[in-house]
């Protein structure tokens, strides 16, 4: 098999996941422009082979050496306003991101501070937090189709946005090159999240502060304790099973979703008694039952636990929970 000098092999990735596990991938490139998606492309269509697209790493959980070609998101260079849109590079850090938007006056991203990864996974997992989802305030999105070779335009109606969920997760052949958001040139608070409440913020800058200060007495900082942010979805649950669960246990934390009942994953995970919990070299975070921290090089210890909290789970509350990053 004859190789572009673009195109490394037996790459190690333990560098280019959060969760530091070592894998290696059998070919790997990074795509900084638009020439080096087709060498990508034209690599996978002559060696009909598998790839994946890797962003920051923030968000997937390698449970073996990868056999194809892993894509490297390079995509950072561009970023353009114009009035109340802005369109940016996938590549690009999704924190520096917020924060230029609200040193241009653009607003609605603010209550998104703190979440780790490039822009160009946003979408995919539909982010959220405090209040607030990435797929409010997109427009478009220009993708590169790696089936066809090419460049494709998504209206936001197009995308699928769910919670937690898009188009862009069952179709992982699209690589996202840019995102166009249309923002807010007028800065409105949105502290509907309960630790928000208390406050008044009357600039967008106080607001990012807040919920930064929040994310670090929550969460665990991936570069010192390898994670993946929140490791499973708040499950979604019918209304009358929610009745059935609220005679047994009245301190249940719920919201409403839809017509759907969405229960705390952390609250199920601590009252199965397992935050804190080890199995070998993963634990459960004290500060977040959400958070797995692995201290593992291998896949193996992470694997085990969240398989154990998921049938502990099941086991007491007969609800499935589901895995928030991408196993693969």
């Amino acid at each position: 098999m004859k190789l572009q000098k673009k195109i490394v092999t037996n790459k190690n990735l333990s560098k280019l996941n959060s969760l530091q596990i070592g894998v290696k991938a059998k070919y790997f490139i990074e795509c900084k422009t638009d020439a080096d998606l087709e060498i990508a492309f034209n690599f996978i269509k002559t060696n009909k082979i598998k790839f994946l697209i890797l962003g920051d790493g923030t968000n997937i959980v390698f449970k073996e050496p990868y056999k194809g070609l892993v894509i490297k998101n390079g995509f950072k260079k561009e970023k353009k306003i114009i009035k109340n849109k802005v369109k940016v590079s996938s590549g690009y850090n999704w924190d520096r991101f917020v924060s230029f938007c609200i040193e241009n006056s653009l607003y609605g991203l603010e209550n998104l501070s703190g979440i780790p990864g490039t822009v160009g996974a946003g979408p995919i997992q539909n982010i959220g937090a405090y209040g607030e989802e990435i797929s409010n305030y997109i427009d478009h999105i220009e993708v590169y189709n790696f089936k066809t070779g090419n460049i494709e335009i998504l209206n936001k109606m197009n995308c699928s946005f769910d919670y937690r969920n898009s188009l862009f997760k069952k179709n992982k052949h699209l690589f996202i090159k840019n995102i166009f958001f249309k923002l807010k040139s007028e800065f409105i608070a949105n502290n509907s999240y309960q630790d928000l409440q208390v406050y008044k913020f009357k600039k967008a800058t106080e607001i990012r502060k807040s919920i930064l200060k929040i994310r670090n007495q929550k969460l665990e900082n991936y570069l010192t304790k390898p994670n993946v942010g929140s490791f499973f979805k708040n499950p979604l649950i019918k209304k009358k099973d929610l009745k059935k669960l609220l005679c047994h246990e009245t301190d249940l934390k719920f919201y409403n979703h839809n017509s759907l009942i969405k229960v705390s994953a952390a609250w199920l995970i601590e009252k199965c008694n397992l935050k804190g919990f080890r199995v070998d070299k993963a634990r459960v975070s004290k500060k977040h039952s959400l958070v797995l921290i692995n201290e593992d090089k291998t896949p193996i210890s992470i694997l085990k636990l969240k398989d154990k909290i998921k049938t502990n789970v099941f086991k007491k509350y007969n609800i499935k929970l589901e895995e928030e990053p991408t196993i693969v």
